[in-house]
């Protein structure tokens, strides 16, 4: 009987327990079926705090830029970047807007696409042949303009280069309202003299516009510096693979800055 009692005892609370704990799993299972929201609004949570994320990252972008690709986050289309330009901007081995669309991808995912359009044209010749026509059809939110400036240098005078570049964004925005550019220069050479001052006017017309500029000269050598013979290609008229990897590290970080 002494040996009988404590048996009975544990036996009881084990019983107890079980019931319980079956009783617990009931009410869990009950709250689950009666909130079949529960779950969806976790994931609608988690979608717009990605969205949120992404927006961090633009605070380098045009303001108008900024609101479109929001505009283009709500309506779950991506955010289209062209860069358009001379063969200065690359060659089928290396080229900026495969690279930059690469790196993108890293940060923006699908949300942001990036495409290239390179011709080997002086900007007259761009104008005449209407190649403006070219850019609206691609229906870019934002191009990436390298305006011709050293393909022009010794042919075309400033100053037509400048009005070919008036001539290209008007067309452009007047057939696309919502499509804002971004002027950049073309690479240095080593050692030019006149080259640098078409490069200076160029960042004066864009200021005088209110286009905004990326200045990724800031980004290499001194020209006239022997380092900068390493990152030009044999005939030191473009940028070689080193050399594409300093422009594109500068539109990298323009593209990609948190707030």
């Amino acid at each position: 009987m002494k040996v009988f009692l404590p048996t009975f005892i544990v036996f009881a609370c084990v019983i107890s327990l079980v019931i319980g704990n079956i009783h617990w799993k009931d009410k869990i299972t009950d709250a689950s079926i009666s909130q079949p929201g529960i779950k969806e609004k976790k994931e609608t949570s988690k979608s717009s705090s990605t969205s949120e994320d992404l927006v961090k990252y633009i605070g380098n972008w045009p303001k108008e830029s900024k609101e479109l690709y929001k505009e283009r986050l709500s309506e779950r289309k991506p955010f289209r970047v062209l860069i358009v330009g001379s063969n200065s901007l690359g060659n089928e081995k290396y080229n900026l807007p495969d690279d930059l669309a690469d790196q993108l991808k890293h940060v923006y995912g699908d949300t942001v696409q990036v495409d290239g359009l390179i011709y080997d044209l002086m900007s007259s010749q761009f104008v005449l042949q209407n190649k403006q026509e070219d850019l609206i059809k691609a229906k870019a939110d934002l191009i990436l303009l390298e305006p011709f400036t050293l393909k022009d240098n010794g042919n075309v005078p400033i100053e037509d280069s400048l009005a070919n570049i008036t001539t290209i964004i008007n067309d452009v925005t007047a057939a696309s309202k919502k499509t804002q550019f971004i002027l950049q220069p073309p690479n240095p050479l080593y050692n030019a003299t006149y080259y640098p001052n078409q490069v200076k006017e160029l960042e004066r017309y864009a200021k005088d516009k209110e286009i905004p500029y990326l200045n990724h000269w800031s980004n290499w050598p001194d020209p006239a510096s022997d380092k900068m013979k390493d990152l030009l290609n044999e005939e030191r008229e473009l940028p070689n693979e080193n050399g594409y990897k300093i422009w594109s590290l500068y539109l990298e970080e323009f593209f990609i800055k948190q707030y």
